[in-house]
């Protein structure tokens, strides 16, 4: 007769918080000093936590994205009043790092690779995107 396991003790939810962090196998056995194989039999398909881990991966990744939206909604209504403010200023500089300020802030700042350097996508540092800018621009009138 298999004896009766409590899914919610502190072993297999600490293993199941784990596993949600990206942690490896050989990382939760570890922690919880079992063998990695007892790990990864616990999540595999029939294992003893596959079924439960699920639920606890669904229910913590609704409630992240909650979050989430909640802090973009909130940030971007203090974007938009500093992109207010700042676009005021006679300076290209301040009105450039603005922008980029708010679009780091709002949609997280952009992942930059060895093979992808400067700014969105581009090669180009921001002085060097607004001196080209700057070269478009028909001299004022003297």
């Amino acid at each position: 007769m298999r004896k009766k396991i409590d899914l919610q003790g502190y072993r297999y939810r600490e293993a199941m918080r784990l596993k949600y962090e990206s942690e490896s196998y050989a990382v939760i056995a570890k922690k919880l000093k079992v063998s990695a194989y007892t790990v990864e039999g616990w999540f595999k398909f029939g294992g003893l936590l596959k079924e439960e881990y699920d639920k606890y991966s669904t229910e913590k990744t609704a409630l992240l994205g909650v979050l989430s939206d909640e802090t973009l909604a909130k940030n971007s209504n203090i974007a938009s009043s500093m992109l207010v403010a700042l676009m005021g200023s006679s300076d290209d500089n301040v009105k450039f790092r603005a922008v980029k300020e708010i679009l780091d802030r709002t949609r997280g700042a952009p992942k930059v690779n060895n093979d992808q350097q400067g700014l969105f996508g581009t090669d180009l540092s921001y002085e060097q995107i607004l001196r080209k800018a700057r070269e478009k621009q028909p001299p004022p009138d003297g």
